[in-house]
């Protein structure tokens, strides 16, 4: 699904990224964490095609993401989940959902399958600032998968939910069709990661200082808990 090889990226003399490499097979959930500023964000926007790499090579789902026209081809088949600040506040539901439909060509059918899913049919006359926390990021969640992509990337998905709220939204993320989806989640919540992710890549300093499932990790620094993992990966001056 993604491979990414010896990627580097600069801002003048600070390097946020340092010859990155890794691997995701399709069907993953994979977190990526580490400390502010390891390099989490411009990797994350690197592969949703929102910046360039200043050298390395990243194929995704097949495209080599150098070329325009893979580009244009990976843009139509990922979905991202926006912050909340980035929907519209006073449109209604269903006024966005056909909004974000026709951009991607979407069918009627399609749209009726998702509001099931995400059981929004109660508040498809609901402006989107009128709804809590948790129906703002499953109405998110819900334009994420709405052209049915295959790969999908969440920033902080669950940020600011209380933890029902949060059981909700990764009980749609993991749950029916979506199981079988690629997703990658930017996340300071070790719970999650340790909870829901397949496989977890810490950054630090711009480089990957571990990549593994959570449970081989914590069984690695012989910790119960990833949270204890990730602070002596981070904190413990490994590299």
């Amino acid at each position: 699904m993604i491979r990414v090889e010896n990627i580097t990226k600069s801002y003048g003399k600070n390097t946020v990224l340092d010859h990155i490499s890794f691997e995701i097979p399709a069907g993953e959930t994979v977190a990526i964490v580490g400390p502010n500023g390891a390099g989490k964000t411009t990797l994350l926007e690197i592969l949703m095609t929102l910046r360039k790499a200043d050298s390395g090579t990243i194929h995704i789902m097949g495209e080599r993401l150098d070329e325009q026209r893979s580009v244009d081809k990976i843009r139509s088949k990922i979905g991202v989940m926006l912050q909340e600040g980035g929907m519209y506040q006073f449109i209604k539901l269903k006024e966005a959902l056909e909004l974000f439909a026709a951009f991607y060509s979407v069918d009627k059918e399609k749209i009726e399958r998702l509001i099931a899913f995400f059981e929004l049919q109660p508040y498809l006359n609901t402006k989107f600032h009128k709804l809590s926390g948790g129906w703002k990021q499953r109405f998110l969640l819900a334009i994420a998968f709405l052209h049915d992509p295959a790969l999908i990337f969440l920033d902080e998905p669950t940020t600011g939910l209380d933890p029902k709220a949060t059981q909700l939204v990764w009980k749609k993320l993991r749950g029916g069709e979506q199981k079988r989806k690629t997703i990658l989640v930017s996340t300071h919540s070790m719970e999650e990661v340790e909870k829901y992710c397949d496989r977890v890549i810490v950054l630090k300093n711009g480089r990957i200082i571990e990549n593994g499932a959570p449970a081989d990790i914590k069984k690695k620094l012989d910790v119960d808990f990833f949270s204890d993992a990730y602070f002596c990966l981070t904190e413990g001056g490994n590299e």
